[in-house]
């Protein structure tokens, strides 16, 4: 399904080593098509309606992608690959902890932080996920991105997408959640085109979030009829993606900043936004990989994390959005 975007990844570095400013527009198109295939002709639609474009910019440190001037989204190469990383940072808080999530529900027992702790192993895996998200700082922090050591045991973006099974979800559900924040800038777009948005910017990021997961699932049930998959499938795989993008939301804001500011909001309440109205069962592998991630950051950033027993991945998942908002 995605195979057209590993092709644009390779187009996109090939473009990006000219220098300076290059249209994009086509590029990011192929991913739209990748990944919500069933709105892409909307997409396609607002984009002429606002004469909308997606620009490669140069080498700047951070995260650059966002909605500049003259109704285009902005964007740096460094930024789509440190989303990349993260995405495996996602597959190794699975490693770290959904076996044992599993487990401590299925025998009723409390999740203790501090037992986990000192569990066999268990201090390996966790400093496995460490090495992923210092990564992820180091390529979002040095001078120039080809200054940057890429881990060896992760494939770069060029590389298309890889053949074993766990590799290629972390593929699909990085291309998912690059086109959510892609979606999320839009409809920054769109506000600044209409002048109408929010006056409190706070709310305009809960109302780019909405859009962004909007255009994620709202025609789910359409492109399953199409295409033959299993709709509750369709409906998890992208939720994960949108949940990926969320968590990396945590990652870009810095710990300073997790309480929100004067123009974003704090990012427990995009969470809590994140996973409303979800339509996924209480014990779905959504509500487990989410919950894996979130216990994985929780501890990457020492913040508190209560005891507690898990009566189903769901409300694991909320209590731990609630540790993070008690902890900041």
């Amino acid at each position: 399904m995605l195979r057209s975007v590993a092709t644009a990844r390779r187009l996109e570095k090939a473009l990006y080593a000219k220098g300076g400013m290059v249209e994009a527009t086509s590029i990011v198109r192929k991913l739209f098509d990748g990944v919500v295939p069933e709105r892409a002709t909307d997409i396609e639609a607002i984009t002429q309606k606002y004469d909308h474009k997606f620009r490669l910019i140069a080498d700047r440190e951070g995260f650059n992608l966002d909605a500049g001037g003259f109704s285009a989204i902005q964007y740096t190469s460094r930024s789509t690959r440190q989303m990349w990383l993260f995405g495996y940072a996602g597959m190794q808080a699975l490693h770290c902890y959904s076996s044992l999530i599993v487990l401590l529900k299925s025998l009723n027992k409390t999740l203790e932080i501090d037992e986990v702790n000192r569990m066999p192993g268990q201090a390996e895996e966790d400093e496995k996920f460490k090495k992923i998200v210092d990564a992820v700082k180091d390529l979002n922090s040095v001078f120039h991105e080809d200054d940057f050591s890429w881990p060896s045991d992760i494939p770069e973006p060029e590389s298309g997408r890889p053949e074993d099974a766990e590799r290629a979800a972390v593929f699909d559900l990085t291309c998912m959640a690059t086109a959510y924040v892609f979606l999320h800038e839009l409809k920054h777009v769109i506000f600044s085109a209409e002048g109408d948005a929010p006056e409190d910017p706070r709310i305009e990021e809960y109302r780019c979030d909405e859009f962004a997961k909007e255009m994620m699932i709202s025609e789910i049930r359409q492109y399953a009829e199409s295409s033959g998959y299993p709709e509750d499938e369709v409906i998890r795989k992208r939720m994960m993606g949108v949940a990926l993008a969320s968590a990396f939301i945590l990652f870009a804001t810095g710990k300073d900043r997790f309480a929100g500011s004067e123009s974003h909001p704090p990012v427990h309440g995009r969470w809590l936004a994140t996973v409303k109205d979800v339509n996924l069962p209480d014990d779905d592998w959504f509500w487990l990989y989410f919950s894996s991630l979130s216990l994985a950051l929780l501890k990457y950033y020492s913040i508190s994390i209560s005891p507690k027993t898990i009566q189903s991945y769901k409300s694991l998942c909320l209590d731990l959005v609630v540790d993070l908002e008690n902890g900041i």
